[in-house]
């Protein structure tokens, strides 16, 4: 006598009781191979069955079901029902009928007895949504590496100039929606863009000046030297610091420094404006990059105004210089001999007004301790400023020929102390 053919695969089951409306019961294989067990009879033992839409229908979103990340959730891989219940809570049911009439997902339920038993063991999404979001994982995650090896490389060509910008680009923490922005930044800095403020920064790289509100805390907090801030034109509101005889004006105020041990740091407001003038017979304004020798020089020689510049200084702080400056006889530039004293030392040359009698002071002529050899891609830099024919070109051509950066207090303080 002749078997009857073996069904492969599920088969379905119409009509059969406790299925709701809009759905059907698919009888599941119970062999690795696709095929069933069989009963006495020779009939298929049914032991899983997956409720489906009927009639059948390609995948579609249910408006206003579920927010993204649970439709996402819901759509990219099987779940259990435990699992469902403890995300939708009392939800569970309803939006595991409206997906599964939405053609979205099967129910996965175990059938005994002729019957279907419930809660569901869980669903599985249709494949094409399973192997869209698969498609979109892949991508994201070739992305995410991509921009991971881009970090890497922006770091090993930073690293010699601003090693906080190179830390902040393959540090753990970084590794997430914050790394976009440290890269982008990093990019800028390397090919030296400037902005108008941070939101011009967020609108060129995100074409929506909201984006990224807290650009600046985020690349602070992620290590950027104060300095790389500045050149980016990101920074916040600056300060600056002052000594000896120099007087601020602000909103029909008067500060006279004159006498006080300093420098005092004053942060610039946003609005009205600051305005600073050397008091009547001072003679010399020293710039100042580091902060000790600064100290050390509003002690020694009081009647010398000073200013500490906190690094690169932004055009706001500029103009303040150039107010001091008309006042007196010489300006006098005291910066690390380093790379980013070479670029402070410019950026203040370049800015005073054309009659000043400037100078720069390379700290490196004094007695020091050698500092960290340059990178090739800062001697690079450094070589290309060389080639101005001013104090600024000296200035990079002595700190080239050295090699290594200077940026101790003791060179500052004793190369001020013979210059005043």
């Amino acid at each position: 006598m002749t078997e009857p053919p073996q069904p492969t695969g599920e088969f379905p089951m119409p009509g059969h009781p406790g299925v709701p409306d809009g759905l059907r019961a698919y009888a599941q294989p119970s062999r690795p191979d696709g095929t069933f067990d069989h009963d006495r009879a020779g009939r298929p033992k049914v032991r899983r069955v997956h409720l489906r839409a009927h009639p059948a229908t390609p995948p579609q979103r249910p408006d206003g079901l579920a927010n993204d990340a649970d439709w996402n959730w819901a759509t990219s891989a099987l779940r259990r029902w435990n699992t469902i219940t403890n995300r939708l809570h009392d939800r569970a049911d309803e939006v595991a009928l409206i997906l599964a009439r939405a053609g979205c997902v099967a129910l996965d339920h175990d059938y005994c007895d002729g019957a279907i038993r419930h809660p569901p063991r869980g669903w599985i999404p249709h494949p094409d949504l399973a192997a869209h979001h698969a498609t979109g994982r892949q991508a994201r995650q070739a992305a995410q590496q991509a921009l991971q090896d881009r970090a890497v490389d922006l770091r090993d060509l930073l690293i010699g100039e601003w090693p906080g910008v190179a830390d902040a680009l393959t540090t753990p923490a970084t590794a997430d929606t914050r790394l976009e922005w440290i890269v982008r930044a990093a990019e800028d800095l390397l090919a030296e863009h400037t902005y108008d403020g941070p939101r011009a920064f967020v609108q060129r790289h995100a074409k929506n000046t909201k984006a990224r509100e807290d650009l600046p805390r985020l690349l602070t907090d992620a290590g950027f030297e104060p300095e790389a801030l500045v050149l980016l034109g990101v920074n916040r509101n600056p300060y600056i610091g002052v000594g000896g005889p120099i007087r601020a004006h602000h909103n029909g105020r008067t500060l006279d420094w004159t006498g006080w041990p300093g420098p005092h740091d004053i942060r610039l407001p946003a609005h009205r404006p600051i305005t600073l003038d050397a008091a009547p017979g001072t003679s010399v304004l020293l710039v100042i990059e580091n902060r000790q020798a600064a100290e050390a020089i509003c002690d020694s020689h009081p009647d010398t105004a000073v200013i500490w510049c906190h690094g690169q200084p932004p055009d706001p702080l500029l103009d303040l210089i150039n107010q001091v400056a008309v006042g007196v006889n010489q300006v006098v530039i005291c910066p690390d001999a380093d790379l980013g004293g070479i670029r402070i030392a410019a950026r203040i040359h370049d800015h005073l007004p054309p009659d000043t009698n400037r100078m720069i002071v390379d700290i490196g002529t004094s007695e020091h301790d050698q500092g960290d050899p340059f990178g090739t891609m800062t001697r690079n830099r450094i070589a290309a400023t060389a080639d101005r024919r001013d104090a600024v070109g000296d200035f990079a051509s002595g700190c080239l020929t050295r090699g290594y950066a200077v940026e101790q207090e003791a060179p500052a303080r004793a190369a001020l102390q013979t210059l005043l």
